[in-house]
């Protein structure tokens, strides 16, 4: 894989995880819409979940997906100096 293409990929990579995590983030936050008990659910595939477990997996799948794309840009610099 290219260097410039290494760091494309990367840096999509990482805007896409950063709002990956800001929707995790409102979702773990959110706690209805004021005049119901606080319980939010979101459909996946037909199925309830709730949202505060939906957004701490959206949080998680983001912090991997941060220090993924972290990694490739620490390499692909790491390449350009050594060249």
């Amino acid at each position: 894989m290219g260097r410039h293409l290494r760091s494309l990929v990367g840096l999509a990579l990482l805007a896409l995880s950063l709002l990956l995590g800001v929707s995790g983030l409102f979702a773990v936050l959110y706690r209805g819409d004021g005049g119901g008990n606080g319980e939010t659910y979101v459909t996946f595939g037909r199925h309830q979940v709730d949202a505060q477990l939906a957004g701490a997996i959206a949080l998680l799948v983001s912090l991997i997906a941060i220090l993924v794309a972290w990694l490739t840009l620490w390499r692909g610099r790491r390449e350009r100096s050594s060249s």
